[in-house]
């Protein structure tokens, strides 16, 4: 064998092998990616299942430490460590009879190119129940979005912002209306007032046509969508829950 087929032989295994390494690189990003998608995915779904029966200190365990994490319900934003405890409230004794089921469904993930971060839109649909009523269940059924942002910290996703969107919570009119945030005791009196740092300036509940703004662009196109621009042309009503000045 020439040394130049010899040279020329091992000029090509040279390539080849570089060629397998980036192609196992490029495999192990998207070996990465799947496996980001599958840990916010059963985070998300945690969740879920803690706030079946406001398991409060489960829930929070879910969150970050990090000063700016938040979270926004119907009467507004609860922001840092001590807004969300104060939201959820551990300690608290929830009512046995109290049920909060929610499928959350329909996520669509993003995960920043940095691996460090990541964003989320979920449906939530389930339905709650407080008490008994004359033997009979009173369930409210309730219609939500989640938008959240996550955050990995020492390889482990966390929850840094959960955002709520409350479409509707319907109860039965024989039935008082509970609100979802609050599980339900046997009188209001013992249901702490609502106490966010900062309170929503719209009502955007069902029927407002509000349209919670989209994390993600237009996954075909990559456009932004239209949602801000049909949103500005909407006439919300004041949050119900904002203290009157």
């Amino acid at each position: 064998m020439s040394r130049e087929t010899l040279e020329t032989r091992l000029d090509s295994l040279e390539a080849r092998v570089k060629t397998l390494q980036k192609e196992i690189k490029e495999k192990d990003k998207q070996i990465q990616l799947l496996n980001d998608i599958d840990a916010i995915k059963r985070l998300q779904c945690a969740y879920g299942y803690y706030l079946e029966h406001w398991m409060s200190q489960e829930i929070i365990d879910l969150f970050s430490r990090r000063d700016d994490v938040s979270g926004t319900f119907v009467e507004g934003t609860y922001k840092g460590q001590e807004g969300i405890r104060r939201y959820f409230r551990p300690g608290r004794k929830t009512p046995p009879e109290f049920l909060h089921q929610v499928m959350q469904v329909s996520p669509v993930i993003t995960v920043d190119p940095g691996g460090e971060k990541a964003w989320g839109r979920w449906y939530g649909y389930g339905t709650i129940c407080a008490r008994p009523v004359n033997d009979n269940i009173d369930p409210i059924y309730i219609s939500v979005i989640y938008e959240m942002e996550y955050v990995k910290e020492n390889g482990v996703w966390k929850i840094l912002k959960l955002a709520f969107q409350m479409h509707y919570a319907y109860a039965p009119p024989k039935y008082p209306p509970v609100s979802p945030a609050t599980p339900a005791d046997d009188t209001a009196e013992d249901r702490p007032k609502l106490s966010p740092d900062e309170f929503a300036e719209f009502d955007t509940q069902y029927p407002s046509g509000y349209i919670y703004p989209f994390h993600f662009k237009h996954p075909v196109t990559g456009k932004t969508t239209s949602e801000v621009e049909y949103n500005a042309t909407l006439k919300l009503k004041p949050n119900r829950f904002r203290p009157k000045e």
